[in-house]
């Protein structure tokens, strides 16, 4: 599996935060998550800059926002995310 989605909608912080912090760290080689979140996560952004992760986050409306995140060295997960459009 390739796209691992984590839907946070309906929690409360920090729980969105907490569930995606022990979530990425077992990322493997090939691997992204794709964060259902109602709002930009603002925390998480630093987080993952320390860790070698990279995002893209995209709005889908107000209240709905997907979030890509993948390993920075990870050639093949950063290939499949910027196919999504």
């Amino acid at each position: 599996m390739t796209e691992i989605v984590l839907d946070v909608r309906g929690l409360e912080p920090p729980e969105p935060y907490e569930q995606a912090t022990a979530l990425l760290p077992r990322l493997k080689h090939g691997q992204y998550v794709r964060m259902i979140s109602p709002r930009r996560p603002r925390l998480l952004y630093p987080w993952l800059q320390q860790h070698g992760l990279r995002e893209i986050t995209r709005e889908r409306n107000a209240d709905l926002f997907e979030i890509f995140i993948w390993a920075a060295a990870d050639a093949v997960a950063e290939s499949l995310v910027n196919s999504l459009g």
